[in-house]
C-alpha cells in the first residue's frame, strides 16, 4: 500500500501538529480566565455568601449570584491547586477543584477538566481523524482506478470503515460539551465500543462457519485450511472477552489497587484494553473490506474488449476429466466469450493454464483444453500453458504465451468466485492489470475461502498493518500517559 506510505501519512503527520498547535495556542490565550459555578440553591444574595479559595493560584472578582448559582470569575496567578468553597448561611457548602497549570490554563474540577479554550483540542482531533479519512478515501479511490485487484484496496478499505466508526464516536464528544479528560476517555472507549458493536456478529459468524466447516470437512477432508473460518470466528470472540478476563484476574491479585484512581496498575489495564479492543476493531474492519471487495470482484464483468481470456486450473479428475469446480470455471469463460460475442462480435482466444500434479493423471491445461474441444471450441483458438504449478506461475507463464501471440493483448481471466480477488492482486503485483470473472462455487465453501484470502491480504502488507497498528497502539500509550499524569494531581 504504497499511497499512503509516503506523502499522505507526512501530510497527515505535518497538518495534525499544525492543528494541535494551534489548539494549544488557543487554549493558553483564553484559558487564563474562568468562571467557577457553585450551586446553592434559591433565596441567597451574594453579600450573604462566604467564598473562599484555599491557595492564592487565581485572583477572584466579580462574585454573583444567577438563579440558582453562585458564580466568581477567576484569572491565573500561579501554577498550583486550590479548593474554591462557598458557605452559606445555614452552614451548607460546595465546593470546586481548581487547578492552574503552569501554561496558567486555569481546569475545573479535574486537571484536564473543562476551561475556556479546550474544547480547541477536541476540534483539533476531530480535524485530524477528518483529514485521516479524507486522506484514505482519497489513496483507496486513486487504487480503485487503477486496478480493482489490490491488496491495498481491501485494506484502505477497512481503514476507511474504522476511521469512519472513530469519527462518528469523536463527534458525539465535539457536540457533546465534554471535557478534555473525558474526550481522552471516550477515544480510548472506542475500540471496545467498535468490538462490542461486532461482538454478536462474530459470535454469530463463528457459528455460522464453523457448521460450514463441518459440512466442509465431510466432503473435502480434514486440513487446517478449511479449518480458518472457525478458527478465526473463535479468535475474534475470544479476544472480545479476553480483557474482561484480565480485570478478574487483576482484581483477585490487587482489588483495591485496581480501583485507586491515581494508581499504576489502573492504567495499566486500561492501557492493555484498549490496545487488544482497538487492534481488534481494525482487524475486524480489514476482514469486512476482504469480504466486500471479495464479493465486488466476483460479480465484476470485465469490459467486453477482451483478445485473450486465461482459465486458472486446479485439480483434475481420477479419470483426466474437469472436476466440478474446474468445470465451472471453464463454463464460466466460455460464458463471458459468447457473452462478448454477442455484445461486440469479437472472438476470443482461450489460454488453459496449469500443469500436472504428482497425483494427476494428465495436465490441468491439457484436461481444460480438452473439454473446450469437446463444447465446440476450434483449436485454432486454444493456447496451452501446461508448466505452471501456482496461480502465481499461471499468471506468468501465461502472459508470456499471449505476449508472443499477440502484444499489448487485453486479458480476463476465469476462475472460482472466491478466487477472483485474489488472483487479480497477483497479477496487479506481477505488472498487469487483468479483469476477472467468477464462477459459482459450493455455499459451504465460500466463507472460508474468504478467510484465507483475508489472512492472504494481512500476509501480503503484513508491514504496512504493523505500521498502522503501531500507529494505533502509540496513540493509546499517548493518551493513557496524559491521563494517569493528570491524575497525579
Amino acid at each position: 500500500m504504497k499511497q499512503i506510505k509516503t506523502h499522505r501519512l507526512l501530510l497527515w503527520l505535518v497538518l495534525t501538529v499544525l492543528f494541535f498547535l494551534t489548539a494549544h495556542l488557543i487554549a493558553c490565550r483564553l484559558g487564563q480566565d474562568t468562571t467557577v459555578n457553585l450551586h446553592i440553591g434559591t433565596g441567597y444574595s451574594a453579600d450573604e455568601i462566604a467564598f473562599s479559595l484555599s491557595e492564592p493560584v487565581a485572583a477572584c472578582t466579580n462574585p454573583r449570584v444567577e438563579q440558582d448559582m453562585f458564580k466568581v470569575d477567576l484569572h491565573a496567578l500561579k501554577a498550583g491547586k486550590a479548593y474554591a468553597e462557598v458557605t452559606l448561611p445555614n452552614g451548607d457548602a460546595a465546593l470546586e477543584i481548581v487547578y492552574v497549570h503552569k501554561s496558567g490554563v486555569i481546569a475545573l474540577n479535574t486537571y484536564l477538566g473543562r476551561s475556556r479554550g479546550s474544547s480547541s483540542y477536541l476540534i483539533a482531533a476531530f480535524l485530524s481523524i477528518a483529514l485521516a479519512l479524507v486522506l484514505a478515501i482519497h489513496a483507496y479511490r486513486a487504487a480503485r482506478n487503477a486496478c480493482m485487484y489490490q491488496y491495498a484496496c481491501a485494506g484502505l478499505f477497512g481503514l476507511i470503515l474504522f476511521l469512519s466508526f472513530t469519527l462518528l464516536d469523536f463527534l458525539l464528544v465535539v457536540t457533546g460539551d465534554r471535557s478534555p479528560e473525558q474526550a481522552l476517555m471516550f477515544l480510548l472507549d472506542s475500540g471496545s465500543m467498535f468490538a462490542g458493536v461486532l461482538l454478536p456478529v462474530a459470535f454469530l459468524m463463528s457459528l455460522f462457519v464453523t457448521a460450514n466447516n463441518v459440512i466442509l470437512l465431510k466432503r473435502e477432508g480434514f486440513t487446517w485450511r478449511n479449518m480458518l473460518g472457525t478458527i478465526l470466528g473463535g479468535f475474534l470472540c475470544c479476544a472480545s472477552l479476553t480483557p474482561m478476563v484480565l480485570y478478574r484476574i487483576a482484581e483477585s491479585v490487587n482489588f483495591s489497587e485496581m480501583h485507586r484512581e491515581t494508581s499504576a496498575a489502573r492504567y495499566t489495564m486500561m492501557f492493555a484494553e484498549s490496545v487488544i479492543y482497538g487492534c481488534l476493531a481494525y482487524l475486524e474492519c480489514i476482514l469486512l473490506g476482504v469480504i466486500v471487495l471479495g464479493i465486488a470482484s466476483a460479480r465484476h464483468i470485465p469490459a467486453f474488449n477482451k483478445d485473450h481470456i486465461l482459465i486458472l486450473g486446479c485439480k483434475v479428475g481420477a479419470d483426466g476429466k474437469p472436476t466440478k469446480l474446474l468445470q465451472s470455471r471453464i463454463d464460466r469463460a466460455i460464458e463471458f466469450a459468447e457473452m462478448q460475442k454477442q455484445a461486440t462480435g469479437k472472438e476470443l482466444i482461450f489460454v488453459p493454464s496449469g500443469g500436472k500434479g504428482a497425483d494427476e493423471v494428465i495436465a490441468e491445461a491439457v484436461c481444460i483444453k480438452n473439454y473446450l474441444l469437446e463444447q465446440g471450441i476450434p483449436e485454432s483458438r486454444i493456447l496451452t500453458e501446461d508448466r505452471s504449478e501456482t496461480t502465481a506461475q499461471n499468471l506468468r507463464y501465461s502472459y508470456e504465451l499471449i505476449s508472443a501471440d499477440k502484444p499489448d493483448a487485453e486479458i480476463a481471466f476465469s476462475t472460482t468466485n472466491y478466487h477472483v480477488f485474489r488472483a487479480g492482486a497477483l497479477a496487479y503485483a506481477q505488472g498487469h492489470r487483468f479483469e476477472g470473472i467468477g464462477a459459482k462455487t459450493k455455499q459451504y465453501f465460500w466463507l472460508n475461502a474468504f478467510v484465507r484470502e483475508f489472512i492472504a491480504v494481512i500476509y501480503e502488507t503484513k508491514r504496512l498493518h504493523i505500521t498502522l497498528l503501531a500507529y494505533i497502539v502509540t496513540a493509546i500509550a499517548a493518551v493513557t500517559l496524559i491521563l494517569y499524569h493528570a491524575a497525579q494531581f
